[in-house]
């Protein structure tokens, strides 16, 4: 017979498990989701540099300068450069104390289809810049890396494919005119 003063042991040890259950799934849930969001949070972070670069070079009438090194050190202009770094600066040279951003950890300046070292956009008092300099910067997350890009040939179409890119492992900004239009390309659309 049943006790109608309480629970039995067995039936709060049933909910103790299920809620424990529930707990971890919403855990998990939770970290993935901080981590997209820090993710989505670094690109624009990014993009946002490169586009202040863009507005100051043509406020100001002065060139502006946007320039990032790679996660791989021996990519980047000189051994002392940190990598996965952006740096906003007027004028076409690099200053001799240069005043690098961080990405956040996890996050790297991945690959890029620009031509460098050094890795940069140059903006005009226009706020244009040379047609040699367009191209594809693509940012990972380093805990989800994607396999695919490794061998990706165009980035820019790889970003926008929802068959290569499904889930916006890889995000990227694309430099696509000369006028200095930038999309930031996340989970596989523009």
């Amino acid at each position: 017979m049943r006790n109608p003063k309480g629970f039995t042991l067995l039936e709060l040890l049933v909910v103790v498990v299920i809620v424990g259950i529930m707990s971890g799934t919403a855990i998990v849930s939770s970290l993935g989701l901080l981590q997209s969001r820090r993710f989505d949070s670094a690109v624009e972070s990014f993009a946002s540099a490169a586009r202040q670069a863009r507005q100051f070079a043509q406020n100001r009438g002065e060139t502006y300068t946007f320039e990032f090194t790679l996660h791989d050190p021996n990519s980047n202009k000189s051994a002392e450069d940190p990598p996965d770094h952006y740096l906003l600066y007027r004028g076409s040279l690099r200053p001799k104390n240069p005043d690098w951003q961080p990405l956040p950890e996890h996050i790297w300046i991945y690959r890029t289809s620009l031509n460098g070292p050094p890795f940069q956009w140059t903006f005009d008092e226009r706020g244009t810049i040379a047609p040699n300099q367009m191209g594809t910067i693509v940012l990972q997350d380093n805990t989800n890396l994607d396999p695919g890009l490794e061998t990706a040939g165009s980035l820019a179409e790889y970003l926008r494919g929802k068959k290569t890119n499904p889930n916006g492992r890889s995000r990227g900004i694309i430099m696509n005119t000369y006028l200095g239009k930038m999309s930031v390309v996340t989970i596989g659309t523009l």
